[in-house]
């Protein structure tokens, strides 16, 4: 046998009580014997109780009240039952009883305990007498149960204690002589002398774990409008999911901090017998919903779920008078419950020197005041300080029963919240490790139940948020890449990437869900939100996502210059962008501060040689251990390019203007061709090594004229260019009558660096480069002998999204 339980948002409408009917006649159907309990209809509780105050208060309109309640449950019989006499009638007679009763209140002025109790069971008393008549009807033979036959409990009206010797044996003894399915009121039951009484907050479904105990029977159903006990709130984390099961002690744990499928008292008469209560959907009636059991060895997770309490306050109790006495604690926590505050967290350090409590809001200034009271000497003798109050915090608490025997949990909680720039403000966790309770600012609430989640139940799917600046040659490629990718990054769980937001010079546009990267180009084209870089950052802050990275696909300081206020954010960077980097020594090194500081990544993997893994392998080279002597390269794609394709009558303005079409040049080409952008490059290898550079300390050799070079556009640039053609052509032709080559290299060593136009012999391993292939050579004291040399494909806005998605792995991966 079964008890089934169906709560008032189950049984809201009149459609919605048809739908629980289809389920108790699929049950039928399926020879399942069930009793089952119904609450009130939705919002008939809070009615009566909002009628009976205003008849107190001898407010007339509770008649239009009751008016509209005794239309409610009509118009549910007039849908729900055809031969309906009989029901109008106990209902009418029901009505009437009320009636007379909230006239008394109004006319006496005085609402009792007991009174308000017997007002508020006629919710039950309604909804369960028209559902029985409906069941009978769809022919599923039933009866009305009046719960206070059988349910005895002491006088303590509102919430009164069960008497379960009397209660269990009225129980089995009734359904022992009835055959028929009860059809039984949830939340009320009775004195001995017969006065009505309510079981408090959850009171129905403690009606149907006492009947569910007091039977024996295999199994509770609590049919909610929710699939189960979740991971986490549905409201604040979008991935939350059901839980397949879970004990009655983290059940316990989760519905404390906030989980609202089930009210702990509940679970007692179920959890004394080891009955099984499983959480269903009413909406969902095939999912499988919840098992709450004493265990269940298949259920693969450490933790179970993650909850919250939204507000409350902190109260901080400090002071050297303190340690080492006896009788602190029981002296705070006297004072508080002489005023029924409840503390809802303490954590004390070992030093004895501190304690933290948290209370509600509410009860904040008020349990200050008493505590002070309570200390006031040793206040006065400044044995102990001043209390101090933190209001605008929340509990976060992660609940598992096998965390005491996971080692490392504490700390993947503790990381995770560090790496998304979540401060935690206390912690506390008892000695049965069941529950990891911490204490945050209220505002990083949502962001920090996102991550935990993430972190601790969707790891085969690490979620990364990306915020794309630049949607141009190299952004556009990057986003085409993306989505061709981003099918096989799922599938071999690598990562599941987002583009949340997009921004170019004209306009932006977000979606919290993800943009459709196949049809980004014309959402952002269409959008009406105008580019403005700092509204775009202040976005991405308010949304709270966890893991979030900006992509800076631009080629200027517009976003460069907001770099550390990102980063401040707990917001990780991407970027090819080469200005930050190339800054004075000061703000290369503030930019990895900030970074560091705040638990965030700066990836920038493509500042040289695209793709090419050269600053990765130049860290490795530093932190094995080993010293850069010397370095050497073509690290500019464009120049590659230009020299490489060169014939002895090319024109060298018409080559350049091929690497421009290409895409292998800055947007504006002067940039590679004075050496700028090779210098740069070689200036970050130079830091990289942890040795203080400038970019003016670089020698440059400049390939072009001073007349090309300042050009008022690009255009302009070409034609000027047009003048260089024969010098170039003519050092080309002079190095290729000495048997070599025309390069532009790279160099440092001995603390010098410099940029220039060299001829190399053929055999040099920089002579046989191909279109625009990127080489660079590091020797080193591991390497002294022969350089360790990288070389490939170094430009192009194709080969540049590779090396962005990399560095963009790579944030996945230490933020897993």
């Amino acid at each position: 046998m079964r008890i089934l339980k169906f709560g008032g948002s189950s049984v809201g409408t009149p459609q919605r009580i048809s739908n629980v009917i289809d389920i108790l006649k699929d049950y039928q159907n399926k020879g399942i014997k069930f009793g089952v309990v119904f609450s009130a209809f939705q919002t008939v509780t809070d009615s009566l109780i909002s009628m009976s105050k205003k008849a107190v208060e001898k407010n007339i309109s509770y008649t239009k009240d009751f008016d509209k309640l005794y239309q409610l449950h009509i118009n549910s019989i007039n849908f729900l039952i055809k031969r309906k006499d009989k029901v109008i009638f106990e209902i009418d007679n029901l009505f009437n009883e009320l009636k007379e009763i909230l006239h008394g209140v109004y006319l006496i002025q005085e609402l009792t305990p007991r009174t308000l109790d017997y007002i508020m069971s006629f919710g039950e008393r309604f909804s369960n007498t028209i559902i029985s008549y409906a069941m009978n009807e769809r022919e599923i033979e039933s009866e009305f149960l009046d719960a206070r036959q059988l349910v005895k409990t002491d006088e303590t009206f509102g919430n009164a204690k069960v008497n379960f010797e009397k209660t269990n044996k009225n129980i089995v003894d009734y359904f022992s002589s009835h055959n028929k399915i009860q059809v039984i009121t949830g939340f009320i039951g009775s004195t001995e002398k017969n006065e009505t009484t309510t079981l408090g907050r959850g009171g129905s479904d403690y009606t149907a774990s006492i009947f569910g105990a007091a039977l024996d029977v295999e199994e509770i159903e609590i049919w909610t409008d929710v699939d189960g006990i979740l991971t986490a709130d549905p409201r604040k984390v979008a991935d939350a999911y059901s839980l397949r099961a879970v004990t009655y002690e983290e059940a316990m744990e989760l519905s404390h901090f906030g989980a609202k499928v089930i009210h702990p008292p509940t679970m007692k008469p179920a959890l004394l017998k080891k009955i099984k209560i499983r959480i269903k959907n009413t909406f969902n009636p095939t999912h499988r919903g919840t098992l709450i059991t004493e265990r269940d060895e298949e259920i693969p997770f450490n933790i179970k779920g993650i909850s919250s309490i939204d507000d409350i306050s902190l109260l901080r109790i400090t002071g050297s008078g303190m340690v080492g006495v006896a009788g602190i604690a029981s002296r705070i926590f006297s004072s508080l419950a002489k005023e029924k505050i409840n503390v809802i967290l303490i954590t004390q350090a070992s030093s004895e020197h501190s304690v933290c409590l948290a209370v509600l809001p509410q009860f904040g200034l008020k349990a200050k005041k008493l505590i002070e009271d309570e200390f006031k000497w040793e206040i006065r003798d400044g044995m102990i300080d001043e209390v101090s109050v933190e209001k605008e915090m929340s509990i976060i608490a992660v609940v598992g029963e096998d965390m005491r025997n996971t080692p490392g949990i504490s700390g993947k909680v503790f990381q995770t919240l560090g790496k998304n720039g979540i401060n935690i403000i206390a912690i506390a966790q008892g000695s049965s490790e069941l529950n990891i309770s911490l204490v945050i600012h209220k505002n990083d609430l949502k962001k920090a139940l996102n991550v935990l989640h993430n972190s601790l139940f969707l790891t085969q799917r690490k979620l990364l948020n990306l915020f794309v600046v630049g949607p141009g040659n190299v952004g556009s490629a990057f986003l085409k890449l993306l989505n061709e990718r981003k099918e096989y990054l799922e599938k071999r769980n690598l990562a599941n990437i987002k583009v949340i937001g997009l921004l170019n010079s004209k306009k932006m546009f977000f979606n919290s869900k993800g943009i459709d990267l196949n049809n980004w180009k014309n959402l952002l084209d269409s959008s009406n939100e105008v580019s403005d870089i700092e509204l775009f950052i202040s976005k991405i802050k308010s949304f709270q996502l966890p893991n979030s990275v900006l992509v800076d696909c631009t080629a200027n300081q517009s976003v460069v210059k907001h770099y550390e206020n990102i980063l401040m954010n707990s917001i990780s960077i991407v970027t090819p962008n080469k200005i930050a980097n190339t800054l004075s020594y000061d703000k290369y090194l503030s930019i990895r501060d900030t970074a560091k500081k705040h638990n965030v990544q700066f990836k920038y993997g493509t500042n040289v040689c695209s793709a090419l893994p050269v600053i990765s392998t130049l860290n490795d080279i530093i932190s094995n251990g080993d010293e850069i002597i010397k370095i050497e390269g073509i690290f500019s794609g464009t120049l590659s390019f230009i020299f490489n394709s060169l014939r002895e009558n090319d024109s060298f303005s018409d080559v350049v203007k091929v690497a421009k079409e290409k895409g292998y040049t800055e947007p504006d080409p002067r940039d590679d061709l004075n050496g700028l952008d090779m210098a740069r490059k070689l200036l970050i290898l130079i830091r990289e090594c942890g040795i203080k550079f400038e970019l003016e300390e670089i020698k440059v050799e400049k390939l072009i004229s001073e007349e090309a070079q300042k050009a008022n556009t690009i255009d302009d640039f070409f034609i000027k260019l047009k003048n260089d053609d024969a010098k170039i052509i003519d050092l080309k032709r002079k190095a290729a009558q000495k048997n070599c080559v025309l390069s532009y290299i790279a160099k440092y060593g001995n603390g010098k660096a410099s940029l220039s136009l060299v001829e190399i012999d053929k055999n040099h391993p920089f002579a046989n480069l191909k279109d625009s292939e990127n080489i660079v050579s590091f020797t080193t004291k591991n390497y002294w002998k022969n350089p360790l040399i990288i070389r490939g494909q170094g430009a192009g806005a194709e080969f540049t999204a590779v090396g962005i998605l990399t560095d963009v792995l790579r944030i996945s991966n230490y933020l897993s």
